[in-house]
């Protein structure tokens, strides 16, 4: 693709909606389309990761899949491009700042913007999705990005990303794009959620693999969570 390609012109998910092969989106990635496919289709798929264990807070272990550099140089590139797509997606959304659901692994949001929004209410009900990562596979991912009306991208394309991104069929934990991907394909749960906890008197937010919802009403709502009464530290989501 020259440098007076049209595309270089249009926003950032126009551009990706706009790219239909293996050249364009290694254009929009900035390397070459030899390196690209290079990448995905030359080097072994047990050699594109290393995998090693690193201790968890709670207890256990937690198995880190670290790429290998020139795949790790494109998935930063990869998540990137998504980040603005995203970006661009939420202000066409006219999502406002302080509506923000998602904390996690946005530009200008933390754990502590997380936290702000359930500061000084009574209740703070806090649970943690399992495998959050893993638990978006290849074919979610591809799906994702061919069916999502915002996105809505070229097949030979959205097969790229899911490419880029997966290994072992899955999100790994270590990948440069695992967070971003995970936020965008998370975001109609965000919603769903919200929904639940505005029906109920409640503030939601998730922050990673993270969920708050947080109420200053007598007694938290049932319909998100109850308490055991036989044993007051166990609740039933």
């Amino acid at each position: 693709m020259s440098a007076s390609h049209p595309i270089l012109n249009m926003a950032h998910l126009e551009k990706l909606r706009a790219a239909s092969s293996l050249n364009d989106l290694a254009f929009l990635l900035g390397v070459k389309p030899s390196a690209l496919a290079y990448v995905l289709y030359k080097i072994p798929d047990e050699k594109k990761y290393t995998q090693f264990a690193v201790p968890k807070k709670t207890g256990g272990e937690r198995i880190i899949s670290a790429p290998d550099p020139r795949l790790k140089m494109i998935q930063r590139r990869l998540a990137k491009l998504l980040a603005n797509c995203q970006i661009e997606v939420e202000e066409k959304l006219k999502v406002k700042p302080q509506c923000t659901l998602a904390h996690g692994f946005k530009a200008g949001f933390s754990i502590q913007t997380n936290a702000v929004n359930h500061r000084g209410q009574r209740w703070v009900f806090n649970i943690d999705l399992h495998d959050f990562f893993p638990s978006i596979n290849f074919g979610r991912v591809n799906g994702f990005f061919i069916k999502n009306k915002h996105y809505s991208l070229n097949a030979k394309v959205a097969l790229l990303i899911a490419q880029i991104a997966c290994h072992e069929k899955k999100l790994p934990k270590g990948s440069p794009c695992s967070p971003i991907i995970s936020n965008i394909i998370a975001h109609l749960l965000d919603i769903r959620l919200n929904e639940l906890a505005s029906a109920n008197g409640c503030t939601y937010t998730r922050y990673a693999d993270d969920l708050t919802f947080s109420t200053s009403e007598k007694k938290f709502p049932p319909s998100v969570a109850s308490r055991d009464p036989a044993n007051l530290n166990k609740w039933a989501i």
